[in-house]
């Protein structure tokens, strides 16, 4: 029996706003965490200009007290050191994304993180009408980092997330900054790059759903061996 047009037109509406919905969540949580991934990294940097004034105040006191007193020009150096140590370690260490020709040789569980890192970097250079797409891979990484964790790197779909990640993204990204500055801007060349964008999220969305269904197969097989070992007994 055929729905009615109402019927059509509520699960129409529906579907668009589990989609919206679906976005929505997946924005929020990369901005949420590109600002854990700042915040981590402010938080280094305050840690090691704290290690690095320590360092000074502990150098001047001692040499105050062992070798000579440190005087009005001793105190002013100290003072100066106290400052260059605090300027330097405020810029210091800068957050590097992981080399492109490294992701190949990267283990199999960090890889998802390690391309993350390398596609951010990227950003700023991208167009700004993939964003969603962009968005929408990264937050897929996210779901297939635990998978691959725990996946074996001998396995065929190891080969292909491998490949996937180190290989098919980053070049599509590649082939898409190599083209002229003059045609990059064009809605063809970024609606050539969203779709690439779309294909891959597809395929890392096909993989996740393929390891899922691998675990619950293994849930099942295991469910079954318990029911025949033990489902028999009576007490």
């Amino acid at each position: 029996m055929s729905m009615q047009p109402e019927t059509r037109d509520a699960l129409a509406r529906y579907d668009a706003w589990l989609e919206r919905t679906t976005r929505a969540t997946d924005s929020v949580a990369r901005q949420a965490k590109r600002v854990e991934r700042g915040a981590r990294n402010v938080g280094r940097r305050m840690r090691n200009m704290a290690f690095a004034v320590l360092a000074v105040l502990l150098g001047a006191f001692f040499y105050g007290n062992l070798v000579a007193p440190l005087g009005f020009l001793g105190v002013m150096v100290t003072v100066v050191a106290v400052l260059c140590a605090m300027l330097l370690f405020a810029s210091w260490p800068r957050a590097r994304a992981p080399k492109l020709e490294k992701l190949p040789a990267a283990p199999l569980g960090t890889l998802p993180a390690q391309v993350e890192g390398w596609l951010e970097a990227q950003r700023p250079a991208l167009p700004a009408p993939a964003a969603r797409e962009i968005d929408m891979v990264m937050a897929q990484l996210d779901r297939l980092a635990p998978e691959l964790k725990q996946l074996d790197p001998a396995t065929p779909q190891a080969d292909d997330a491998r490949k996937l990640l180190s290989d098919h993204l980053p070049r599509l990204v590649k082939s898409y900054a190599e083209v002229p500055a003059s045609h990059r801007a064009t809605p063809e060349a970024q609606a050539h790059f969203r779709d690439g964008l779309r294909v891959v999220g597809g395929e890392m969305d096909r993989l996740a759903k393929e390891l899922a269904t691998e675990r619950l197969r293994a849930l099942e097989t295991e469910g079954r061996f318990l029911e025949s070992r033990y489902g028999g007994k009576k007490d």
